[in-house]
């Protein structure tokens, strides 16, 4: 029985520290909880978004304000050393979008609806 709970124990406590984890911080707004957010962001991919030095920020449709891992910060965690360097840029350090969840707990950025404009007058 000891040997169960003691196995048990050591598997949670390595699926924590073995984890892949794609944020450094998170500042929760009014509408998604905290688990909410995690599973979002964690299911996301972020390839391309990763910044080379700075944390790159997302923002909240609820004032939630979340920051993406740099580069040094997720290669030293083993899961990610194999991690292309087409994955990161040193452009931009914030998003300018903002960003929702959706239903299923997917990321989403809201984009305008563009009318063309009919040549028929």
């Amino acid at each position: 029985m000891n040997k169960n709970v003691l196995l048990s124990f050591f598997l949670v406590l390595s699926s924590f520290a073995f984890g892949q984890v794609k944020f450094h911080e998170m500042n929760l707004g009014s509408k998604y909880s905290e688990q909410e957010l995690t599973e979002a962001v964690e299911n996301a991919n972020w390839c391309g978004y990763y910044h080379e030095s700075k944390n790159y920020e997302l923002h909240f449709d609820d004032g939630a304000i979340v920051k993406l891992k740099n580069k040094a910060q997720l290669l030293s965690n083993l899961n990610n050393s194999s991690m292309a360097d087409r994955c990161f840029q040193n452009i931009s350090a914030k998003s300018e979008n903002i960003h929702f969840v959706n239903s299923s707990g997917w990321i989403m950025v809201p984009k305008e609806k563009i009318v063309s404009k009919s040549n028929l007058n």
